[in-house]
């Protein structure tokens, strides 16, 4: 999981396969920067400008092979972690910095949900 999230769903962003991707909205993403200045960018503008071309893209987010991956386990781990860490610094950090926690833990818990529903 990374540090940046998706500007059309803001769930928390992945690396999988030297690829960035929004396991909720199934779209690739490329960072431009970084720190502060780090602009987040959906892939599919691309794939869109490549379309009125009149060209085929060469691979498009369909390509990239997700259902290989157990999101359901990966969601849950990464869960844990963020609630330990969530532990750790509760007595340490500003509130901001918390909250920031709390936010990411609620959009990994409600992301869960939704993958195991797909799952019945």
């Amino acid at each position: 999981m990374l540090a940046y999230h998706c500007p059309q769903c803001n769930m928390p962003l992945f690396k999988y396969e030297d690829k960035i991707i929004c396991p909720a909205c199934k779209k690739e993403a490329e960072i431009i920067g970084e720190g502060k200045n780090a602009v987040v960018k959906l892939k599919e503008d691309k794939v869109e400008e490549k379309k009125n071309e009149g060209k085929i893209p060469e691979e498009t987010v369909s390509d990239v092979k997700i259902e290989s991956i157990d999101v359901e386990t990966i969601l849950k781990q990464t869960i844990q972690i963020i609630a330990r860490r969530l532990m750790e610094i509760s007595t340490e950090e500003e509130i901001s910095t918390i909250k920031e926690y709390v936010d990411v833990l609620k959009s990994l818990i409600e992301l869960f949900e939704k993958v195991r529903c797909l799952k019945l």
